[in-house]
């Protein structure tokens, strides 16, 4: 498959021809890592959606994410942003997602492993090199796009560097070239819960309700729920809603799994200046995980050009998913620069 624009490529006929693409790539064997472990009969689950000779688009999501932004049945984790007529569109590109190693989906994760507490340390930059290896293997030649929100922006910074010229643009959202204290401080937090809770689904919401609460901001929550009163706070207030956002990542997740995520999250980092595809940034004053001090520094060492786009929003960390309207004119302007 070729990830050239063609002159014959024809947006109207595309439409009646988007191909709904999935399938599990082996790694190489003894896949090495970052760390210097190795993964062994490594697998690496992919969709690709959209025309067979579209540009390509590849879409990243927090350590919540999967393989699919857009789905047939309306449940892809992205849906505001992905699909037919969406910013991006299906109908005039090719969206490449994976399931995150050491996750919970289809990819390789603790809960595949023989030994789920000894399963190894993933990076960043062991995500951006699978990730490397599925794009050869499609096909791919050129990448129209990267997009990497939260932890698939940190992702993309090692992808964007390994694919230099082969990617025409870039665009992170609230997503930095290091973990900042705050970070590092609140998933500490959340580890411990797990560690006191036994790894216990219970102890698993409760680490998640935290994260959640870390994702918005002070002044937003108020809002949401100013007009409840305390003993409504257990059911349809604050306190319900904490719960029911813990209650649904037990459904999917494992204790295993978020404690790599959020250990790949901690130890994450990139040298800006590696990065040298133009970028666009995009930044989030209320954001309480990913502070503009830490995109400033970002912005001053990368390596090209880097388009700023900073906005307020009540939603803090959540803003990519929340701000639709405001990503959504950023990805239309980030398609045609």
């Amino acid at each position: 498959m070729s990830a050239e624009p063609q002159l014959r490529f024809s947006p109207e006929a595309a439409a009646q021809a988007v191909q709904w693409l999935e399938g599990t790539l082996a790694l190489p064997q003894s896949f090495a890592l970052e760390s210097g472990a190795t993964l062994d009969e490594a697998r690496l689950a992919w969709t690709c959606i959209g025309p067979a000779d579209a540009p390509v688009i590849v879409v990243l999501g927090g350590i919540s994410a999967h393989r699919r932004p857009v789905a047939r049945d309306g449940r892809g984790w992205w849906e505001a942003q992905c699909g037919a007529g969406k910013a991006l569109d299906t109908t005039r590109y090719r969206l490449v997602g994976i399931d995150w190693l050491g996750g919970c989906d289809a990819s390789s994760g603790p809960a595949s492993s023989v030994d789920a507490e000894r399963f190894p340390a993933i990076s960043t930059a062991d995500q951006a090199r699978a990730l490397l290896l599925l794009l050869n293997r499609l096909g791919v030649r050129r990448v129209h796009l990267v997009v990497g929100a939260s932890y698939g922006g940190n992702v993309a910074q090692h992808l964007a560097a390994l694919l230099g010229e082969r990617l025409r643009h870039l665009v992170l959202l609230s997503a930095a070239h290091k973990a900042a204290q705050f970070g590092l401080a609140l998933r500490h937090v959340q580890r411990a819960i797990l560690d006191l809770g036994a790894s216990s689904p219970e102890a698993l919401a409760l680490a998640r309700s935290l994260a959640v609460l870390g994702y918005r901001t002070a002044e937003g929550v108020e809002q949401r729920f100013a007009g409840e009163s305390p003993a409504d706070a257990h059911a349809d207030g604050v306190i319900g809603w904490v719960e029911h956002h813990g209650r649904k990542f037990v459904r999917r997740f494992d204790a295993d799994a978020y404690r790599c995520l959020g250990r790949s999250l901690d130890a994450h980092a990139i040298d800006p200046a590696a990065v040298r595809v133009p970028t666009t940034l995009f930044a989030v004053r209320d954001d309480l995980t990913v502070p503009l001090s830490l995109l400033r520094e970002y912005r001053t060492r990368a390596g090209a050009a880097c388009e700023w786009v900073e906005i307020s929003s009540d939603y803090g960390h959540d803003a990519f998913l929340k701000e639709e309207a405001i990503v959504g004119a950023l990805f239309e302007r980030c398609l045609h620069v």
